[in-house]
């Protein structure tokens, strides 16, 4: 038994292939894995083991394994993830699978090796992606691998565990100053205003803040609670209400007329406002403002509340960060340290 690498003569030359051999009723068999550079070793490795592990338990021959192509595999991933994934997170999944089968739809699963993933890293970012666009469809696609492993439709290592993610760089790119802040709020009136000031307050994700529901406010004890179907993290998770979004709240209710969102739709009944991009641009550039994503306000709020002074587990809290490394970007260790020795010097 073994692994080997041959050469296969066709009319366009001499091609090296990976074959495995192994006996079976005392009968040696060849079998071919795929072409050397489209699958490596490991995974001819990998199908020899399981072969091996076939012939032991005497399923050989009656259970062995046809490896899908990509695209075959995906349907059977994509009915089963529309069980545990809802609205844009399912379209986000879909959509990913989608560009990755435009280069791997017809290559077996165990012919997609860590070299055409990096192969595929650099043809998406040529393509104009970020770094996190294209990490995100790896995330979806790297799911759809260990879902494939755990089904007994792959035998090797999860390809992209193997070629791992792009580095990203976390900076934060805007953050609003309070002049700007006042400039902003200036140009936005309605319920722009009122989401802009609740981005500003509590650091609601947007999403978070298009579905907020009547249901989760307690006006009692002063806080909004985020069932963990709504979260990033799929935690629960509780908002302090200060006064500026009591006041919003409060104003809104008056006028919901009994509705489920605090922020209906203004063109569709019964329906919660989903997008604000073309009114926040608008006001952004009515203020002067330019280069602002909504996301930065989240940004802003988190960004005000360390300089404040409240300590980073608190707001990594308040934010539903799952790490308190993703809120250590909003502090300035450099500041740290210099108030540290500051103190030293100031209190001899």
């Amino acid at each position: 038994m073994g692994v080997f690498r041959r050469w296969i003569t066709s009319k366009k030359g001499k091609t090296p292939y990976w074959y495995i051999r192994y006996t079976v009723n005392k009968k040696q068999k060849w079998e071919s894995i795929g072409k050397a550079g489209e699958v490596t070793k490991s995974v001819a490795q990998a199908q020899l083991a399981e072969r091996k592990k076939q012939i032991r338990l005497g399923t050989y021959g009656i259970m062995t394994t046809v490896i899908p192509t990509f695209e075959e595999f995906s349907k059977t991933y994509l009915e089963y993830i529309e069980y545990v994934k809802k609205n844009r997170s399912l379209r986000s999944t879909i959509l990913s699978v989608k560009n990755f089968s435009k280069t791997f739809k017809n290559i077996k699963l165990s012919e997609i090796s860590t070299e055409l993933i990096e192969q595929y890293k650099k043809n998406r970012l040529g393509q104009g992606l970020k770094p996190s666009s294209v990490n995100r469809e790896l995330a979806v696609i790297k799911n759809l691998f260990n879902y494939a492993i755990k089904n007994n439709k792959l035998f090797s290592k999860n390809p992209i565990s193997e070629a791992g993610l792009l580095e990203v760089n976390n900076v934060i790119e805007r953050i609003l100053t309070q002049e700007e802040e006042i400039r902003l709020l200036d140009t936005c009136d309605g319920y722009l205003k009122d989401i802009v000031l609740m981005a500003l307050n509590t650091g609601m994700r947007q999403g978070e803040i298009f579905n907020l529901r009547w249901d989760w406010i307690d006006f009692k004890n002063e806080f909004i609670s985020l069932p963990q179907t709504h979260t990033k993290s799929k935690k629960e998770r509780k908002v302090p209400i200060n006064q500026t979004v009591k006041n919003i709240l409060m104003k809104r209710k008056l006028t919901s007329g009994g509705t489920e969102f605090v922020f209906m739709s203004p063109t569709g009944i019964g329906k919660n406002i989903n997008t604000v991009k073309r009114s926040f641009k608008t006001a952004c550039n009515k203020a002067g403002i330019n280069n602002l994503r909504f996301h930065d306000l989240r940004h802003t709020c988190a960004t005000r509340l360390v300089e404040y002074g409240i300590p980073l587990h608190t707001v990594a809290k308040l934010l539903g960060h799952s790490s308190i490394r993703t809120t250590e970007r909003y502090s300035h260790p450099e500041d740290t340290l210099r108030d540290a020795v500051d103190i030293l010097a100031n209190n001899r």
